[in-house]
């Protein structure tokens, strides 16, 4: 920001009697700075914005290793996720022993520091054979996701996926985000992303 101003060629300096250097003493570069911020557009948060550990196991690895989701059972993925979340000081990251009808997410409302932002989720975890089909449609995950959201409303609800989603997922789940005003309600993560989480937490 100083180069900028030292590169000015306006007459405002001259004209207010006033130095470029003494001029720029003065900025508060600091505000100036968090007021672009605050108005700039935001990307989208990704599974690995909050799962940062997923970066260190590659995309071809993954690829050779997603098979082994096949028999991984669900409460394994739910426990890794939980494990990860109390070592970035998450809120909430209670144990859970067996399904229960009383639940509202795998991973209930909890509050987690992102980027420099406290943001708030829910979690629902789909095992490989949680599902029958082929794929997971958004019918498969659809109920989890409204009540997740209908009962605390988080910022953000995690979509976790050991089986490839169906093709009219994602554009599903933007239609439902759009409908309630939150477009970037889910955040998904596909089987290969969950098996670099999991191949970094030497959980596979």
């Amino acid at each position: 920001m100083a180069d900028i101003v030292r590169g000015f060629s306006s007459h405002f300096f001259i004209l207010n009697h006033i130095e470029k250097e003494a001029f720029i003493q003065l900025l508060p570069v600091e505000d100036i700075l968090e007021a672009i911020q605050s108005d700039a557009p935001l990307r989208p948060l990704t599974f690995i914005d909050i799962f940062d550990e997923t970066k260190k196991v590659g995309i071809d690895e993954a690829k050779r290793l997603v098979g082994e989701l096949r028999t991984l059972d669900e409460r394994t993925i739910q426990n890794a996720i939980r494990d990860s979340l109390r070592e970035k000081n998450a809120t909430n990251p209670t144990e859970r022993r067996h399904e229960s009808p009383l639940e509202v997410a795998d991973h209930e409302h909890f509050s987690l520091r992102v980027k420099g932002v406290d943001t708030s989720f829910a979690g629902v975890v789909k095992g490989y054979k949680s599902v029958s089909g082929a794929t997971i449609t958004w019918e498969d995950i659809a109920h989890q996701v409204v009540k997740a959201f209908n009962r605390t409303k988080p910022e953000h609800v995690l979509v976790i996926l050991a089986k490839n989603p169906a093709d009219s997922v994602i554009s599903e789940a933007s239609e439902y985000g759009r409908s309630i005003g939150h477009p970037n309600l889910l955040i998904l993560c596909d089987p290969i992303n969950l098996v670099r989480f999991l191949k970094a937490r030497a959980t596979i």
